[in-house]
C-alpha cells in the first residue's frame, strides 16, 4: 500500500489516506454485472428514465467506492474529473439541437427534402445516404458533424420517401463513420496513429485491408435492402404531395441552402465542431428572418425551444418539426451521468482488473488480435467514449503487441475496426448520444443496422484468424523498442516462440491519486 493525498483544491485540505489494493477480478466483474443490472431492472422493469437509471448506477459506484476506502472528495475528483472531459461534446449536442430547429424555420431542411424526394429513386436510397455521408466525413474529418448536418437532412427525406427511420439512421451512421476512420482530418484517425506511433498515411493504407471489403459488402446490404423493401409509402402520389405541401409554406430556393453551405466550410477549415454547427444557427437564422419573413424574437424561440409546423397534414408537419436546444437536455444529463460512472470504474481498477485477466489469455497472435476486437468494443461502452477506450487500450496494448513480434499499425487498425466504427454504438455513450439526438432515432432501433461497425469487425477477426497480410517485426529487430511502427512486413514467428513473449508482465496501472 502507499500513502496518497487527494489535491482537490475546493476542499483547502490535503487528505491523507491509504490507497485501497486493486480489487480481484471476481470482485470487479460483480461490481460491473452489478450496475448493468441496476440499469437494465430499472431502464426496463421498472419504466425508469434511462438518465435517471443511469444517475442512480453513478451514485452506487460512489457508494461501492466509499466502502472500499476511498474518501468522499476523492470519489467526487474521480466522477467530475470525467465529466469535465466531455463538456464540449455536451455543447456540441445543445448546438445540433439548435441547428435542426433553425434549419427547419430557415427552410433549409424542407429544401434538401424537395431536392431529394425527386431525384432520388427509393431502391436506391440506402447506398446514397452512404455515399454522401462518407464523402464529407471524408472532406471534413468528423462523423458527428456529417450527422448532425447532412444527416439530419437524409433522414427527412427518408421519411419523405417511407423509408424506415431505424434503417436510414444506420445507412447514415454507416457512411459518417467510414469517412471519420480514413480521413486525415479525423481526430480518432490521428489518435490511434499517434496512440500506437504509427505513421498515418501507413495507418490509412494499412486500414484498407479491413476496411475495404467492409465498405463493399455494408454498400450491397444497404442495396439489397433498398431494393426488396416495399415502398408503399413512396409512391409518386405521396411524394407530389409532400413536395407540393413543403413549397407552399416555404420560400425555397437555393438561398436557403446557404447555412448548410456555411457549416460545411466551417467544418473544412477545422473549427471546432461546436463554433461551425453554431455558425450554422446563425446564418439558418439569418436565412429565416431575410427569405421566410420570421421574427427575431420567433428564431430565438426556435432555437430554444425548437421549430413547429402547423400545416395540419401530418406527413408534412413531422418531417419538419423538433430540435432545439432543450430538446437535447435528456441526452446531455445521460451522457455526463454515464462518463461519471465510467470514470468511477476505471478510477477505482476495476476495468484494469479485466484487463489484466485479458493479457493474461491473449498468449498467441492470433489470440492477441482476435481478443482485441470484443474488449475494444466493451471498453467504449465502459468508458462511454471512443477516446477513453483508445488511450487505455492503446497504452495497454501496444508493448504486448510488440512483445508478440506484431507491428504496432496491426493494433492501430484493430482499434479503429472495433473502436471507432462502435462510438454510437452504446446509447449512453457519447456517439450513440450524439447519434440519437441529431437522427431522432433510438440508439437500440438503429443499432441493428450499424453494418459497417460489423462487417469491418468481422473482417478484422478474418485477417487475425488466416494471419493474412499481417506486418510483423523482423525478428532481429523484435527486442528494439524502437521499431518503428511502418516497418516492413515479414513473415511471422512460430506459435511456440509467441507465446513465450506475451506480457506476463503486464501489471496494471495504479490508481488515479
Amino acid at each position: 500500500m502507499k500513502i496518497v493525498s487527494s489535491s482537490n483544491d475546493e476542499w483547502n485540505t490535503a487528505v491523507a489516506q491509504v490507497e485501497p489494493p486493486p480489487p480481484t477480478l471476481q470482485i470487479s466483474v460483480g461490481v460491473i454485472v452489478t450496475v448493468a443490472a441496476l440499469i437494465f431492472v430499472s431502464t426496463v422493469v421498472i419504466g425508469a428514465p434511462i438518465e435517471l437509471s443511469m444517475f442512480i448506477a453513478m451514485l452506487f459506484m460512489m457508494l461501492v467506492l466509499l466502502l472500499r476506502g476511498y474518501s468522499v472528495p476523492r470519489i467526487q475528483d474521480f466522477a467530475f474529473t470525467a465529466m469535465k472531459s466531455v463538456l464540449e461534446l455536451i455543447i456540441i449536442l445543445i448546438t445540433v439541437g439548435m441547428l435542426i430547429g433553425v434549419w427547419a424555420q430557415s427552410g433549409t431542411i424542407p429544401y434538401i427534402i424537395t431536392l431529394g424526394l425527386d431525384s432520388i429513386h427509393p431502391s436506391f436510397f440506402y447506398p446514397i445516404a452512404i455515399l454522401l455521408c462518407s464523402i464529407t466525413s471524408l472532406a471534413t474529418g468528423t462523423s458527428w458533424g456529417t450527422m448532425g448536418s447532412v444527416g439530419v437532412a437524409l433522414m427527412a427525406v427518408g421519411s419523405g420517401l417511407g423509408m424506415p427511420a431505424a434503417i436510414t439512421a444506420g445507412a447514415v451512421v454507416s457512411g459518417a463513420y467510414f469517412g471519420d476512420k480514413l480521413s486525415l482530418l479525423s481526430d480518432s484517425t490521428n489518435l490511434m496513429a499517434a496512440l500506437t506511433k504509427t505513421p498515418i498515411m501507413e495507418h490509412i493504407k494499412y486500414m484498407m485491408i479491413t476496411t475495404g471489403p467492409a465498405y463493399i459488402a455494408t454498400l450491397v446490404t444497404f442495396g439489397l435492402i433498398g431494393w426488396f423493401q416495399p415502398h408503399n409509402n413512396g409512391s409518386e402520389e405521396a411524394v407530389a404531395g409532400i413536395i407540393l405541401g413543403l413549397e407552399s409554406n416555404f420560400t425555397l430556393n437555393w438561398t436557403v441552402f446557404l447555412p448548410a453551405a456555411v457549416l460545411l466550410v466551417m467544418l473544412f477549415f477545422r473549427l471546432p465542431p461546436y463554433m461551425a454547427i453554431f455558425g450554422g444557427v446563425l446564418s439558418g437564422g439569418v436565412i429565416a428572418v431575410a427569405v421566410q419573413g420570421a421574427t427575431l424574437n420567433e428564431v430565438v424561440t426556435v432555437i430554444s425551444s425548437g421549430f413547429n409546423l402547423t400545416t395540419g397534414i401530418e406527413g408534412i408537419d413531422s418531417l419538419v418539426s423538433g430540435g432545439g436546444m432543450l430538446s437535447m437536455a435528456g441526452l446531455a444529463m445521460l451522457f455526463l451521468f454515464a462518463v461519471g460512472t465510467s470514470g468511477l470504474l476505471q478510477s477505482g481498477g476495476f476495468v484494469d482488473s479485466l484487463l489484466e485477466a485479458f493479457l493474461r489469455q491473449a498468449n498467441t497472435r492470433r489470440k492477441l488480435m482476435v481478443l482485441t476486437s470484443p474488449l475494444m468494443i466493451i471498453t467504449v461502452g465502459l468508458g462511454a467514449a471512443l477516446s477513453f477506450a483508445a488511450v487505455l487500450l492503446g497504452t495497454l496494448l501496444t508493448p504486448a503487441y510488440k512483445k508478440m513480434g506484431l507491428q504496432t499499425k496491426n493494433l492501430s487498425r484493430t482499434m479503429e475496426d472495433s473502436g471507432t466504427t462502435y462510438d454510437a454504438f452504446w446509447p449512453w455513450g457519447g456517439g450513440g448520444v450524439f447519434a440519437a439526438g441529431a437522427l431522432g432515432v433510438a440508439t437500440l432501433d438503429y443499432m441493428p443496422f450499424m453494418f459497417f461497425a460489423f462487417f469491418s469487425t468481422a473482417t478484422g477477426i478474418i485477417v487475425a484468424l488466416t494471419q493474412f497480410k499481417v506486418a510483423t517485426i523482423p525478428e532481429e529487430d523484435l527486442n528494439d523498442e524502437s521499431t518503428p511502427g511502418d516497418a516492413e512486413e515479414h513473415s511471422p514467428r512460430g506459435e511456440e516462440a509467441q507465446e513465450a513473449l506475451i506480457a506476463t508482465e503486464s501489471t496494471r496501472p495504479s490508481n488515479p491519486n
